[in-house]
C-alpha cells in the first residue's frame, strides 16, 4: 500500500511522540508498505537542524517538513500552521492524481479546524482517512486563556466530527475505544498502544552519550537518582512525586530528584517551582528543563528509579504513557500508577512497580522497597523489558495497523 502519515512532530528527535511516530514509520516500512511522513509544520531539531533540506531520508524513513516555523513569534506561527496544512493537502491531492496514495493516517492530536483542508481533500477524492487519537483532549485541564478556550472548542468539534469523516480510527487505549464506540462500530476502531524497539536509540551518538554520562555521574556524585521526564501537565502527578521525594529523602538523604521537560504554560511551571521551593531540601529537586535526546537518554540510563505516575483523572485514564515504553527498554526499575490500561499489560512487582494513583506515600514506599532490594528490582525491570517487547514490539503492532487498514478499506 501507498500510505501517508501526517503528523506535526520534531522528527526524528523530539519527545516521546516523535519516537513513537518514528517506530510507526519504521514498522510499516519493514512490513513491506510504502509509507511517507508528512510534517505540515514544526521544528527541525538536533541532527536535522543543520540540514537545510526540508525533505530526505533518516534511518530509512522518508520525511518532508512542509513548513518550518523555527523560533518565530506566535502570530507568525499561526500563518506557518495554515500554510503548512494547505500545502500538505495539496501534496495529498497531487499524489492522488498520480495514483500514488491508498490511505492517509492523520496522527498526533487531530484538530478539525487546523487540519480541515487535509480532511476536506480526503473526503472530496474519497481517499481512505484514518484518524489516530492518542488522548481525549477535551478532558485536559491545562487549557488557559483565550487560546486555551479556542483550542478546547476546536477539540470538541474534532472529537465529535472527525470520526464521521474517517474510514477508521486508531486509539491508544481501551478507554478511548469505548468512548468512540458511540460514533463508530467496533470493527472500525483499533487499539494500538505504545511501541518499543531495542534499536530505537542505536542511532544516537555513542561517544557523546558516554561523555554526557560521565558528566552526569560527576554531577550526581554517588547519590541515588530518581528521574521524571514529561510535560508537567495535570495528568502527570508531579505534586505527588515531589511529596513522595520529601518523604523518602528523610530516610535516604543521598537521593536526588531530576525532573526534565517543561510545560509550555508559564503559570503551570511557576506553580510547580513554587511548590518545589517550599520543600526543606529543595536543592535536591532539580528542574533541568528541556534537554536534548542524548542527554535525556543518559539520564534515563543512569537513573535508579524512573517514574510514570499519572494522576487518576479522566484525561490520564483515556491516554497511555508513551514514556513507559522508552523506560522499559532501559532495564531500570519503574514506578507507575494504576491508570488506564496498565493492568492489561503489566503485573505489579513482576514487570514493574505499580501503585495506586494520587498517593504520594505509596510512591515513597515503593521507592524504599526498590532501594532496599535493588538486585530484585533490577530483575523485575528486566522482566518488564521482556513483557514490553512482547506486548508492544513495533513490528507486530504495526502489522495490526496494516491488517486494520486493509480490512476497513473494503468494508
Amino acid at each position: 500500500m501507498n500510505l501517508l502519515l501526517v503528523d506535526s512532530v520534531d522528527f526524528p528527535f523530539g519527545g516521546a511522540h516523535s519516537v513513537h511516530v518514528s517506530l510507526v514509520m519504521k514498522g510499516l516500512r519493514e512490513n513491506g508498505e510504502n509509507v511517507f511522513l508528512i510534517i505540515p509544520y514544526g521544528n527541525k531539531r538536533e541532527i536535522l537542524s543543520s540540514n537545510k533540506k526540508k525533505y530526505g531520508h533518516y534511518n530509512g524513513i522518508p520525511y518532508c517538513f512542509v513548513r518550518k516555523h523555527g523560533d518565530s513569534k506566535k502570530t507568525s506561527r499561526v500563518f506557518d500552521v495554515l500554510i503548512g496544512v494547505f500545502h500538505a493537502a495539496l501534496l495529498i491531492y497531487r499524489r492522488k492524481k498520480k495514483k500514488r496514495i491508498d490511505a492517509v493516517i492523520l496522527g498526533g492530536i487531530p484538530d478539525i479546524l487546523k487540519q480541515g483542508p487535509i480532511v476536506f481533500i480526503c473526503a472530496l477524492y474519497k481517499i481512505p482517512l484514518y484518524i489516530w487519537f492518542v488522548e481525549k483532549s477535551t478532558l485536559n485541564e491545562d487549557y488557559h486563556g483565550i487560546s486555551g478556550f479556542l483550542n478546547f472548542q476546536s477539540q470538541k468539534l474534532s472529537e465529535k466530527y472527525l470520526p464521521r469523516f474517517s474510514t477508521g480510527i486508531i486509539v491508544i487505549s481501551s478507554f478511548l475505544k469505548n468512548h468512540y464506540l458511540n460514533s463508530l462500530p467496533e470493527n472500525k476502531i483499533l487499539v494500538n498502544p505504545i511501541l518499543v524497539s531495542n534499536d530505537t536509540f542505536k542511532t544516537f551518538n555513542a561517544p557523546a552519550i558516554e561523555i554526557i554520562k560521565n558528566k552526569l555521574a560527576e554531577k550526581i556524585n554517588g547519590n541515588r537518582l530518581l528521574v521524571y521526564s514529561g510535560s508537567f501537565g495535570e495528568k502527570d502527578g508531579v505534586y505527588y512525586l515531589i511529596d513522595a521525594f520529601n518523604e523518602i529523602v528523610k530516610k535516604y538523604p543521598d537521593t536526588l530528584f531530576i525532573m526534565t521537560g517543561k510545560n509550555q504554560n508559564e503559570l503551570i511551571m511557576n506553580k510547580i517551582e513554587k511548590y518545589r521551593n517550599g520543600c526543606s531540601q529543595k536543592e535536591k529537586i532539580q528542574l533541568v528543563g528541556f534537554v536534548n535526546s542524548d542527554e535525556l537518554f543518559s539520564y534515563n540510563n543512569i537513573a535508579d528509579v524512573l517514574f510514570v505516575c499519572r494522576s487518576n483523572s479522566p484525561y490520564a485514564n483515556h491516554g497511555f504513557p508513551w514514556k513507559l515504553g522508552e523506560y522499559c527498554m532501559t532495564g531500570k526499575p519503574i514506578i507507575a500508577t494504576r491508570v488506564s490500561d496498565i493492568d492489561q499489560y503489566f503485573i505489579d512487582s513482576e514487570d514493574l512497580f505499580i501503585v495506586e494513583p494520587n498517593n504520594s506515600h505509596a510512591i515513597a514506599e515503593k521507592i524504599a522497597f526498590i532501594f532496599d532490594n535493588y538486585p530484585k528490582a533490577l530483575s523485575v525491570a528486566q522482566q518488564g523489558k521482556i513483557t514490553a517487547t512482547r506486548c508492544f514490539g513495533y513490528l507486530e503492532r504495526t502489522k495490526d495497523i496494516i491488517d486494520f487498514i486493509k480490512k476497513t478499506m473494503i468494508l
